[in-house]
């Protein structure tokens, strides 16, 4: 699974993570692997699933990467390379500009890569310090061939999508089964971890609970703050999607996910036959 939040333990209902009943039927890599206080990364996330994927090919098996996240599938997939760390001092100073005047970030970062500027969510403020470190390290770890659509194996790359109205409705479907199940006492415990990283705290949800904590919005708002906050990721994974024009489609429309696996098998077999 190329998704960040799936790796932690405790997030399994925010991150609607496989239940334990799905990982004993297939086995899972990349989730459920790391506690809230562990750090998380693409890097060490491509590490890991370069591993899985290779241990899977050398058992004569097939490894199916879902997404997730465009950049952790493509991580997951390519050797895109990675940047150092920042030199001493340049993640504080990032973290600290983004956090005082994100505006003044924003700026910054446009005059030292107006590239990065361009591409990166310039309203997340975890992506604009890690840009800005980035920035001023001068080394984007071979970051250009995000795009480039080099793979490691050969692959068969999937997208599979449905029209905005049903996914919205789809999207609005899952929050209100993810509060049902139990997403704000889950997202309490968490916030309350001792030592819990950054990383995890920034999935849907984290922010919305811990605003209705402090008296900044009722609980009553939460279904349609959630649903906004994942329909705005949907469209996000949508142009993911565009960017790969090699990628084969299927589109679902209104029907249930499995009516789409006797054309994703006759793709494989024609794939693997060519």
């Amino acid at each position: 699974m190329a998704d960040p939040f799936q790796r932690y333990r405790g997030l399994m209902v925010a991150a609607d993570a496989p239940r334990p009943h799905e990982t004993e039927e297939v086995p899972y890599h990349g989730v459920l692997d790391l506690d809230l206080d562990q750090a998380s990364s693409a890097a060490a996330f491509a590490a890991l699933a370069h591993a899985a994927v290779d241990d899977i090919l050398a058992r004569g098996r097939v490894p199916v990467v879902t997404g997730g996240t465009g950049l952790y599938l493509r991580a997951a997939l390519a050797d895109l390379g990675f940047p150092a760390p920042p030199p001493e001092g340049v993640r504080p100073w990032a973290e600290g500009l983004v956090a005082a005047d994100p505006e003044a970030a924003r700026r910054e970062l446009r005059e030292r890569d107006p590239e990065a500027a361009e591409r990166v969510d310039l309203m997340n403020p975890r992506r604009l310090a890690r840009a800005l470190e980035v920035a001023v390290a001068g080394d984007d770890g071979g970051g250009g061939r995000l795009w480039d659509g080099s793979m490691r194996h050969p692959t068969l790359l999937v997208a599979v999508t449905r029209p905005r109205p049903v996914l919205d409705a789809l999207i609005a479907t899952r929050v209100r089964r993810e509060l049902d199940e139990g997403l704000v006492p889950e997202l309490e415990a968490a916030l309350g971890v001792p030592g819990v990283r950054r990383e995890p705290l920034q999935i849907i949800g984290a922010r919305e609970v811990a605003a209705m904590h402090r008296g900044e919005i009722d609980a009553s708002e939460l279904p349609e703050l959630l649903s906004a906050r994942t329909r705005k990721l949907a469209r996000r994974q949508l142009q993911w999607l565009r960017r790969w024009p090699d990628a084969r489609r299927i589109e679902l429309g209104e029907a249930a996910a499995a009516t789409a696996l006797p054309e994703l098998l006759e793709m494989w077999r024609t794939a693997s036959a060519g």
